[in-house]
């Protein structure tokens, strides 16, 4: 087998094991992440808080976008709360 052959067919293998190893475990990252950023919340006193891991582009991210009524300290405490998380990429606040 040509050296080139053996080299298409193990990137294909490795971008297939990869997209499988995120669809399977993907979800549960971001289950985690969900659940740490509602707490957040929760202990912020953000009682109509939102998080969505989705973002702008339409992927599913480690970024959490935050949403709901709180005053600008409440909502930098819970965005640094968020940042210090293990696994999570960043947070921000948005108005919806």
């Amino acid at each position: 087998m040509h050296p080139s052959v053996k080299l298409l067919v193990g990137l294909a293998a490795t971008v297939v094991l990869a997209r499988g190893a995120a669809m399977t475990g993907g979800g549960t990252v971001i289950g985690r992440l969900n659940w740490a950023a509602q707490q957040a919340l929760l202990k912020e006193g953000v009682a109509d808080g939102s998080v969505s891991f989705r973002q702008p582009s339409g992927l599913i991210g480690r970024e959490a976008w935050l949403s709901g009524s709180a005053d600008a300290a409440t909502r930098a405490r819970v965005i640094a709360r968020l940042r210090r998380h293990p696994g999570m990429a960043d947070a921000h606040w948005v108005n919806r």
